[in-house]
């Protein structure tokens, strides 16, 4: 049978078991962040422009959930799939969509009717393509056999940081108050929005403690843009 142009058993090696590597836990699929404020980019904020990034050695970032998207072009029996998966929860009254837990790599999987299915939880991109191919697999299996694995497509990164030293949110609330908020009677954490272009944009959750929390991120490589601009602007605020 053709399953379009995808490597079907591009799946960790060895024979696909369509129930092997479920697990079964109460954990909730982790959120994103989402926004579509526009802002001013880092580089234009007070106090950055006369900083060389090369003057900072910076820690880097660590992947902590990549969401992905994945077009199963066909729809979805989610009755089906739930009493057939032996680790699949199936409750439409409080989300209509199968949740089905992948432990190796750890991700869950997100399907809906349309056929549209959300992998969070992974730690990789490539973990986040194979955890989607698993949980795709096992609906074919259980009688999809038109379903195919199209347009995969990282949707978000969340990513962490340690600046390695405290910092003083309310200098840089007050400094930034353009494109950050602090409300720490709220939240303990100052949520500062980078967006210098409409198609690169990021949220960024600072804590006193240093660490950062980076999310709106699509690559690696944007994750580490991101951090190095805000890093040269968090020194300035060492406690």
């Amino acid at each position: 049978m053709d399953f379009e142009d995808e490597d079907w058993n591009d799946t960790g090696g060895g024979n696909f078991d369509p129930f092997e590597g479920l697990v079964n836990n109460d954990d909730n699929p982790e959120h994103h962040y989402q926004t579509t404020d526009p802002l001013v980019p880092l580089s234009q904020g007070p106090l950055c422009d006369s900083i060389p990034f090369d003057a900072f050695e910076y820690p880097e970032p660590l992947i902590q959930n990549v969401i992905a998207s994945v077009n199963l072009s066909t729809d979805l029996n989610l009755r089906l799939i739930a009493i057939s998966a032996r680790n699949a929860e199936y409750n439409p009254t409080k989300v209509n969509a199968v949740v089905v837990r992948v432990r190796n790599p750890k991700c869950t999987g997100l399907l809906f009717r349309s056929g549209r299915m959300m992998v969070t939880g992974a730690r990789s991109e490539t973990d986040a393509h194979i955890g989607g191919k698993k949980i795709a697999k096992l609906c074919l299996k259980v009688g999809h056999p038109s379903l195919r694995f199209r347009g995969f497509k990282v949707e978000n990164m969340i990513a962490s940081a340690d600046c390695g030293f405290p910092v003083r949110l309310e200098g840089l609330a007050h400094d930034h108050s353009s494109y950050c908020s602090y409300e720490p009677e709220m939240f303990s954490g100052l949520v500062y929005r980078y967006h210098p272009l409409e198609s690169y944009k990021a949220v960024l959750l600072v804590f006193v403690s240093g660490k950062v929390i980076l999310t709106g991120c699509r690559t690696i490589d944007h994750v580490n843009q991101v951090f190095r601009a805000i890093f040269p602007v968090l020194s300035q605020y060492r406690k």
